[in-house]
């Protein structure tokens, strides 16, 4: 079966080059010229990967990718970038892209990456594995339920939501403790040692929640 990407980007003659390419490579493709078109695109249908222009009218590229990891689609991400900025690129990969291409780019660089991309997140474990139980508040790994604490389950919810994407301690507090909460910032770090005891094998190499020294936690399932 083919593999089905989008292509998104307001220059009509990259856009074209780029469908041209990529179906002559024996890929599905599908196009948008803007970034709200984008996300109703990846609202309405499943893709294996997207290609996301950072510059694009209504919604930038960034804006596009929060608010799909923000709703919840992992739908692989691969930035093209005509500002070669390294903050632009660090932006672009914390708010959860995959990789990134410069602009001017050639087409058998694009290729590679996209093979790379497609490679490295089909080989992942699928997220029908690893779920969240909404009922009883609680983890379905491999169809055996985990109980949790109600801390416990909004602290993986929200490390779900951001899957890939290296958070801080001061993000998790903030969206799972609340900006005005007494409690402290260590709380993050305990949270996260109990969930380690209830779902890695080994929780001195933990391979669900990894640390990110210096920064704070990804979540890869």
């Amino acid at each position: 079966m083919k593999k089905k990407i989008l292509v998104v980007d307001d220059e009509p003659s990259i856009l074209e080059l780029i469908e041209y390419n990529l179906e002559n490579n024996n890929y599905q493709v599908s196009t948008a010229i803007d970034g709200q078109m984008a996300l109703d695109k990846v609202s309405t249908d499943e893709f294996d990967l997207m290609l996301l222009d950072q510059m694009l009218p209504k919604l930038s590229g960034i804006e596009v990718l929060k608010k799909m990891r923000k709703s919840g689609n992992l739908t692989p991400v691969i930035f093209l970038t005509a500002v070669d900025s390294e903050d632009n690129k660090i932006e672009g990969l914390i708010s959860g892209a995959d990789d990134y291409v410069t602009k001017p780019f050639s087409i058998k660089e694009l290729l590679a990456r996209i093979e790379v991309v497609l490679r490295r997140t089909s080989n992942q474990v699928k997220e029908k594995n690893f779920q969240l139980n909404t009922d009883v508040k609680g983890l379905i790994i491999d169809g055996k339920e985990i109980p949790l604490t109600k801390k416990e389950y909004e602290l993986l919810e929200f490390l779900l939501r951001n899957k890939g994407i290296v958070v801080s301690r001061e993000q998790i507090f903030d969206n799972v403790w609340g900006i005005n909460s007494n409690s402290q910032m260590r709380m993050v770090d305990i949270q996260i040692s109990h969930l380690r005891d209830k779902i890695e094998q080994d929780t001195k190499n933990p391979q669900i929640i990894k640390t990110v020294h210096g920064f704070g936690y990804i979540l890869e399932v």
